[in-house]
């Protein structure tokens, strides 16, 4: 969940990405840094540490990220780190995320199945998916064996749960 504050600046550089024509580009870029975040435990010791100054996060930017990314991505991240907001990156980046996939019509779902799903069946499900949201819908798999069998699906905070699991916990609360 984004903070009002991580969404006023998402929404800043989601509007400059519009105007600059480049928001593809940015939210690709976007996108891999968030994944960067997630997997460098480094990267967000060095995000979260509000001992460093701002020449020093500025300095650490630069060696990191300048003519790496986009030139606005760059500059973004060295006005966040200006104004002391590095901490809430990440929520700015997911508050991005969001604001981009909603203005092109997709949604992000995730699906834990109990066993693996062959390409015709999850096709059905997404079809399925696209056909109740009327939206284009971006799945996550995820295999979860604690299912026992059927499966969860997670889309728009709320959980649509077809498992056995859940269908023998409801059973045993009504036997019980």
């Amino acid at each position: 969940m984004s903070s009002q504050t991580a969404d006023r600046y998402s929404k800043v550089l989601f509007d400059l990405a519009q105007e600059q024509k480049n928001l593809g580009e940015i939210e690709k870029a976007l996108a891999g840094l968030k994944k960067l975040i997630a997997d460098s435990p480094d990267l967000r010791r060095f995000l979260l540490n509000p001992l460093l100054s701002e020449q020093e996060q500025a300095s650490t930017l630069k060696a990191l990220f300048e003519g790496r990314v986009p030139a606005l991505v760059y500059q973004f991240l060295v006005f966040t780190a200006s104004k002391g907001r590095l901490n809430i990156l990440e929520e700015i980046l997911e508050s991005f995320e969001n604001l981009y996939l909603a203005s092109t019509n997709q949604i992000r779902v995730d699906v834990k199945t109990a066993l693996p799903m062959d390409d015709a069946e999850k096709a059905f499900i997404n079809q399925k998916l696209e056909e109740k949201f009327h939206q284009k819908i971006i799945t996550q798999w995820i295999l979860d064996p604690s299912l026992i069998g059927g499966f969860r699906i997670f889309a728009e905070g709320k959980l649509y749960d077809y498992s056995f699991k859940n269908q023998l916990d409801h059973f045993l609360q009504q036997t019980t």
